[in-house]
């Protein structure tokens, strides 16, 4: 395991996480923060995600398919299926996201 984005690492995430990232061999798992207004249109890549909703709305599309989503919900997106977001309201989002494998081109808390 390894931790490019902080010196220190914590097994755990709380709400006051942000921005944290840790690599390991076979995925990574960070912590990301979503603006009120911000959206991600539909695209594709190569690793998979999964995504665990912490606070917030969003309005998640995968494969076509679109939900509206919570805390507590969780999202999978396989590898290059169509997939994309959007915060809903005006109150900010914070998921935890699982890439597999991890993408080296994001950075931590990447927005």
């Amino acid at each position: 395991m390894s931790d490019s984005s902080t010196p220190e690492y914590s097994p755990f995430v709380t709400p006051e996480s942000s921005g944290e990232r840790m690599g390991f061999e076979g995925c990574d798992v960070h912590v990301v923060h979503h603006d009120p207004g911000t959206e991600r249109e539909e695209h594709t890549h190569g690793e998979e995600h999964i995504i665990f909703i912490r606070s917030g709305r969003m309005e998640w599309s995968v494969d076509g398919e679109a939900r509206e989503t919570g805390p507590g919900d969780t999202v999978v997106t396989p590898a290059d299926v169509p997939h994309g977001w959007k915060v809903l309201g005006d109150e900010a989002s914070q998921v935890v996201c699982v890439t597999a494998p991890p993408e080296p081109e994001s950075e931590p808390g990447e927005r």
